[in-house]
């Protein structure tokens, strides 16, 4: 990359095509915070994005399918009517069927794929135990229970990535976690194409039992999901800075899973690293998206200009060349810098993707809390968290990863308190309640506990002011 230098020793890339990206050094701790927000989206872009996603939100809210219609046609060129918008349950089984003619191996692969997400989703439900605390009401008496349960959200919209390229692996993540959690309406929604549905992912529908399945993408989707007829508790799944602005303004009106923006990955490597496999899990994230990142860190001079090397050869003869234009030239580093410099920029940026591609990555992962999720070792490739080894890859990017993870079971079910009390034990604990309420000046929650002290046929105190 030809990139002027920063007096830091950052830099600012030049946005053009460009596949040669030269490795800068970082030695200062105190410029770490810049190196860091130079992955950062353009102000200006973020700015524009945030203002189309809010007019697109209030149309939609206002005027419903007839908004939604209007901005697929603009953007996908795609024209979608009420009787044509939403898949039919034949569409998805006939799509499967031919699969099953023409791609049996894939479909096979396709059916491990969703039984090894399954597995886990089932494992991570287990994992979410209730919680039953009996309240001791004096000797042997019980004086109730206090519990807090996991309870299925009722519906939830999942969002199926499709408009540079489709993504059945991401059907498979977002539906199945929310079968597992119980979750009872699955809406999904995915981008139309002129030519129609990609087949593949109308199989994978009908491989997994979706029941609902709509052509529309992009913020028009999601707002539909919140404020259309499904009305949906949470919205699920990766998209573009469109998809993900949506989300991010709809918090309140439904939950969301995380803001699963444009893809970015940071890879952290030893001189025991091969230059061709680190470039190819580089290349691997760059090439999703225009506004995809991929970072390089190394104390090894010598990696990181042979990755570089396999970058440019790469990029050049690769079929996604037009995307990797765009955001090699803008959002790749390969940057030199010691190990705990690399620590400190790991848990900074707090990267979707973390690959420790390095001797001892078990000796890493202690210090590294921040990624939304880790790949430790060389043959632990980010592709393999892609379709299915287990964990989810509907992961938190722009740095949300500090306060939230993976999309999984939890993502659909919230937890909910339950307080069971008995009599004789709401009437002791009604004094302590009601001084706690009035040293506060909230005369009713006060009273409210005095009332259940009277009826248990144990006056509770009763401050000036109130009746005897």
């Amino acid at each position: 990359m030809n990139c002027d230098r920063c007096h830091h020793g950052c830099f600012t890339p030049e946005v053009h095509r460009c596949y040669f990206i030269s490795p800068i050094l970082l030695n200062d701790r105190a410029t770490l915070p810049e190196c860091v927000a130079s992955l950062e989206r353009d102000v200006e872009t973020e700015r524009s994005t945030q203002e189309a996603v809010s007019r697109i939100l209030d149309e939609v809210r206002r005027e419903d399918l007839a908004a939604v219609f209007h901005y697929t046609e603009a953007f996908d060129r795609v024209r979608l009517d009420a009787g044509n918008f939403r898949v039919t349950r034949e569409a998805m089984a006939e799509a499967r069927a031919r699969m099953l003619r023409e791609e049996p191996q894939l479909m096979a692969d396709l059916e491990g794929m969703a039984a090894d997400i399954r597995r886990f989703a089932l494992a991570q439900r287990a994992a979410l135990k209730d919680v039953d605390l009996p309240l001791l009401g004096g000797g042997s008496l019980s004086g109730g229970r206090a519990c807090e349960r996991w309870v299925p959200m009722r519906t939830a919209g999942v969002y199926i990535p499709g408009g540079r390229a489709f993504y059945p692996s991401t059907l498979a993540m977002t539906v199945i976690p929310a079968q597992v959690a119980g979750v009872s309406r699955i809406v999904g929604v995915t981008p139309p194409k002129p030519e129609g549905p990609d087949p593949l992912v109308l199989a994978t529908a009908d491989l997994l039992g979706l029941e609902e399945l709509y052509t529309v993408g992009g913020a028009q989707a999601v707002a539909w999901l919140a404020y259309g007829e499904p009305s949906v508790d949470l919205v699920a799944g990766p998209g573009n800075r469109f998809v993900a602005e949506a989300k991010r303004q709809l918090v309140g009106r439904c939950g969301i899973d995380s803001v699963a923006g444009p893809t970015e990955v940071l890879v952290i490597a030893d001189s025991s690293a091969d230059p061709a496999w680190v470039a190819e899990d580089l290349l691997a994230q760059a090439e999703h998206d225009p506004d995809a990142a991929a970072v390089l860190l190394s104390e090894d001079r010598a990696l990181l200009d042979a990755v570089s090397r396999e970058l440019a050869a790469r990029a050049e003869a690769s079929p996604r060349k037009a995307i990797l234009d765009q955001s090699l030239s803008r959002f790749a580093r390969l940057i030199e810098t010691n190990r705990e410099l690399a620590i400190e920029f790991a848990q900074a940026w707090a990267p979707e993707h973390l690959e420790l591609v390095v001797r001892d990555p078990e000796a890493w992962l202690p210090h590294l809390t921040t990624a939304g999720a880790i790949f430790a070792g060389r043959y632990s490739a980010e592709s393999f968290g892609d379709y299915g080894t287990g964990p989810n890859h509907v992961l938190p990017t722009n740095r949300t990863a500090r306060y939230s993870g993976p999309l999984g079971v939890q993502t659909y079910m919230k937890r909910q308190s339950i307080l069971s009390l008995e009599p004789e034990f709401a009437a002791r604990l009604s004094p302590r309640v009601a001084r706690l309420a009035d040293a506060e000046h909230l005369h009713h929650h006060a009273e409210s506990a005095r009332l259940r002290g009277d009826q248990a046929g144990h006056p509770a105190e009763h401050s000036e002011g109130h009746r005897a």
